[in-house]
């Protein structure tokens, strides 16, 4: 029997530049990564805060502190974890916006499924393998 994981990889969002901040728009979490933030993220591959931006573009109060996004081992993704979810972009996307080739970034959801042998088939996650 395998033990073999794969990652289901869905688009659920964009992260595009405003006001020189990174904004993140996934289905109903609108976060953003501050200005001072993104050179950081981008230059050093610091793990920078991710910020719930609602109460301040609902005018009812300041931002609250929400997740984390950092640079991926391999280099080539820019990796979030939001409310408790795991959100992932490619870099060369996040890099392209930020220096205004591109005007949005794909932001995905990884959740990991195990392989069923013999069917060719991911299980469902609520299913043992």
């Amino acid at each position: 029997m395998s033990d073999a994981v794969f990652p289901q990889i869905e688009h659920v969002g964009c992260v595009k530049v405003s006001g020189g901040m990174l904004r993140i728009d996934v289905k109903i979490v609108q976060a953003a990564i501050c200005r001072s933030d993104v050179s950081r993220l981008i230059g050093d591959q610091a793990q920078v805060t991710v910020w719930d931006m609602t109460p301040v573009w609902n005018r009812t109060g300041e931002p609250v502190e929400i997740g984390r996004a950092w640079i991926s081992g391999s280099g080539r993704a820019v990796m979030y974890t939001i409310a408790g979810r795991r959100y992932i972009s490619p870099l060369s996307q996040v890099k392209a916006i930020v220096a205004g080739i591109r005007k949005i970034a794909n932001i995905s959801t990884i959740e990991w499924t195990p392989f069923m042998p013999g069917t060719g088939q991911a299980a469902p996650q609520a299913v043992p393998a």
